[in-house]
């Protein structure tokens, strides 16, 4: 089960971090990560809450904004992201928008990923991020 986070304020501290790993370690391979948007402020059963975070992997990271979550998967691209988000809808019965970013097609600093994913959450979600 992935590791839940109710607080925002170490995100940026971590995508720092997932950026020099790959940049240290893994310069002559393509690493990525991604960041994915889950709109669940619409669904109050905490144990649909719970089942979602079950579905990620203990790498994965899961940040609660708002009732939502934002979900960093490590080594993920994202073809591997749309799927898990496509898994989510059929399990959810939802129809959620493209809400991913990936590094490093997205942006290749923590600045650039984080206000692509701001503008896209607003873009599809009508949310402000405050990261």
């Amino acid at each position: 089960m992935a590791l839940k986070i109710d607080t925002l304020d170490i995100l940026k501290s971590i995508i720092d971090h997932q950026i020099a790993m790959i940049n240290r370690f893994d310069q002559n391979s393509i690493e990525e990560f991604s960041l994915l948007f889950i709109k669940l402020d619409h669904i109050m059963e905490l144990e649909i809450k719970k089942m979602v975070q079950i579905i990620f992997r203990d790498s994965d990271l899961i940040f609660e904004y708002e009732n939502n979550y934002i979900i960093l998967l490590p080594k993920t691209n994202w073809n591997n992201s749309i799927k898990i988000l496509q898994g989510l809808q059929e399990f959810l019965s939802q129809n959620y928008k493209e809400s991913i970013i990936t590094f490093p097609d997205d942006g290749k600093s923590t600045n650039e990923l984080l206000n692509r994913f701001k503008n896209l959450v607003k873009k599809n979600y009508n949310i402000d991020l405050k990261l």
